[in-house]
């Protein structure tokens, strides 16, 4: 139950953060440069790399979790289809609000078909960082 209710306030304050996040007109490049990083995370959890994984986190997610410990026990806590998918499908970029978002298709280890939103959030030096993702069951088994 307390479990649940933290994953519950976590979420809530995810999306107060990102509302948060100024508007910003991306290029082809950073479209190209979100896909990367998530890949790249979601490859560093293939190999149980959380210090690579945790790398890729914003700022405001080191804040929440402030080590790659706490990170990693987050991850494999709540987020199965992204910490051991069985398959993996890239979908697109796009913004809401000015925050850029992608979408990645997933099969989680019980065949459930989830969609992971991932918000990302631009550094001052101009590369991305994931600043979220948000599960929600596929709406067809297309991952």
């Amino acid at each position: 139950m307390l479990k649940s209710k933290l994953y519950n306030y976590f979420q809530i304050l995810i999306l107060f953060l990102l509302i948060q996040n100024g508007a910003y007109a991306f290029t082809a490049s950073d479209e190209e440069e979100i896909i990367s990083v998530v890949s790249a995370q979601l490859q560093a959890f293939q190999n149980d790399d959380f210090e690579k994984a945790y790398s890729y986190a914003s700022p405001t997610i080191k804040t929440i979790f402030s080590d790659y410990k706490k990170f990693r026990d987050m991850v494999v806590g709540q987020y199965q289809a992204v910490y051991r998918p069985k398959s993996i499908n890239i979908g697109s970029v796009s913004t809401e609000g000015g925050v850029p978002f992608l979408e990645v298709y997933l099969v989680d280890p019980d065949g459930i078909f989830v969609t992971a939103i991932y918000s990302m959030q631009q550094q001052e030096n101009g590369s991305w960082l994931i600043n979220g993702c948000f599960l929600s069951k596929a709406q067809s088994d297309q991952a």
